[in-house]
């Protein structure tokens, strides 16, 4: 295949994943900016710019450590202002391009693209990916995760260098990423058994422990460890059952008993069909993913104050991945049958979760309150206060408004002042 054939074949596949993308997260543009939105768009944007890269690249005072994380927003920032659908629009490209590497990454394993491409279309539109869409300040595990995919590509064309500088930035996006670490170590002792690399897991690991070290002990404030306690309870199986199933595809929010069955039946087939690859050689890459998707869940599962299905990346990348080796023992015409179905279920799972998630009901709230500010237009340095209203109550106010950055973001030089009657003594409005 020359380069113009793989050039053109690349452009296809990263447009038709983009498209699909699109298509069904589309209504992410409508989505306002809410809470962290407007702390770190405020925090790392629109300053002065020597300002902003030392905020990014410093001890955080109003985020976590995540200097990729934080660059998005400087980049972001300065480029999209108050355009709020562009934000959306980038972390479906995002989405696309991982999605694309996991096609890569998969056509390797596989040894067939129809397969590899269409395990890449259910990672594309798994539902579980609503808040890292929907939530600008989701993003981080979506830039995390499509380095750390890009790191595992060129770790299996046997270009380890870029994969452990592709890695370190994957680090650098969101430390959820760190599970990589495992994932190379299981990739080696079962898969490559006999000639494992040991030079290369020392880099990994090493990696991971300097950086974890860096991160908890120099990069990290108390107030962060407290709200994100970790801990082993009945709190930790509920929350392993959250994580399994939206990585099997079912909606948070979904009472729909029929879309349901329909996926479980549409799991059994994929099941059955996994079966029969237990007696052959690809049994291996089967252990290896379900080895991932349960790595992908730590340290999550351990933090059931915090579920989120945005936490499941690496987790959802296995899942699509073990579906495409389920697919091999299947012909073209069912595999392209069952992965309609499967766009279906989540067509119908992704509507409930929209209309009842946190993430659309407080940027509704934020926006509501930003269109009355902007109807009333109060006096430059006026005192908003904040109380229980028809909008929201007082503390809805407090988070949807990112602890008020929203007047700061949205309203830049009319030094508004903001009261929040739930956890300040305001004055009052007469």
């Amino acid at each position: 295949m020359n380069f113009k054939t793989r050039f053109l074949g690349n452009i296809f596949g990263i447009s038709l994943l983009f498209i699909l993308s699109f298509s069904f997260f589309y209504k992410s543009l409508d989505i306002f900016f809410v809470q962290d939105d407007f702390i770190l768009i405020n925090y790392f944007s629109q300053n002065n710019l020597l300002s902003d890269f030392k905020n990014v690249f410093t001890y955080p005072s109003v985020s976590h450590w995540r200097p990729l994380h934080n660059l998005y927003f400087l980049v972001s920032g300065n480029l999209f202002g108050k355009f709020y659908p562009a934000y959306h629009l980038l972390t479906l490209v995002i989405l696309a391009a991982s999605a694309f590497m996991i096609f890569k990454v998969l056509r390797l394993l596989t040894k067939n693209a129809n397969v590899s491409l269409l395990g890449a279309i259910v990672y594309t539109v798994h539902p579980s990916h609503f808040v890292s869409i929907f939530w600008i300040s989701g993003s981080a595990t979506i830039i995390g995760f499509l380095f750390l995919i890009s790191s595992f590509y060129f770790y299996l064309i046997n270009q380890k260098n870029w994969a452990l500088l592709i890695f370190v930035l994957s680090l650098l996006a969101s430390e959820a990423m760190v599970a990589g670490a495992a994932i190379f170590a299981v990739y080696e002792f079962l898969i490559k058994r006999n000639k494992i690399n040991g030079l290369f897991l020392l880099k990994v690991i090493t990696i991971s422990l300097g950086f974890l070290l860096l991160k908890f002990l120099f990069l990290t404030s108390e107030a962060t460890f407290k709200n994100y306690p970790i801990e082993i309870s009945h709190g930790t199986i509920a929350a392993f059952r959250y994580y399994f199933l939206r990585t099997l595809g079912f909606a948070e929010t979904s009472q729909d008993t029929l879309t349901s069955i329909i996926l479980v039946l549409w799991l059994a087939t994929i099941t059955t069909s996994i079966l029969k690859i237990f007696r052959t050689e690809n049994q291996k890459f089967i252990w290896f993913f379900v080895f991932s998707a349960l790595i992908g869940l730590f340290p999550f599962v351990l933090i059931p104050s915090h579920l989120s299905p945005h936490y499941l990346n690496i987790s959802i990348w296995s899942f699509a991945s073990v579906v495409s080796f389920g697919l091999l023992n299947i012909n073209r015409l069912a595999r392209l049958f069952l992965i309609l179905i499967f766009a279906f279920v989540a067509i119908i799972n992704i509507q409930p979760t929209y209309k009842n998630n946190w993430v659309i009901k407080r940027s509704e709230i934020a926006k509501l309150y930003v269109e009355k500010i902007e109807t009333e237009n109060p006096p430059n340095g006026t005192l908003l206060i904040f109380d229980n209203s028809p909008i929201s109550t007082s503390s809805e106010a407090y988070f949807s408004l990112g602890t008020g950055k929203a007047i700061d973001f949205w309203f830049a030089g009319k030094n508004y002042k903001t009261c929040f009657a739930a956890f300040e003594n305001c004055p009052s409005k007469n």
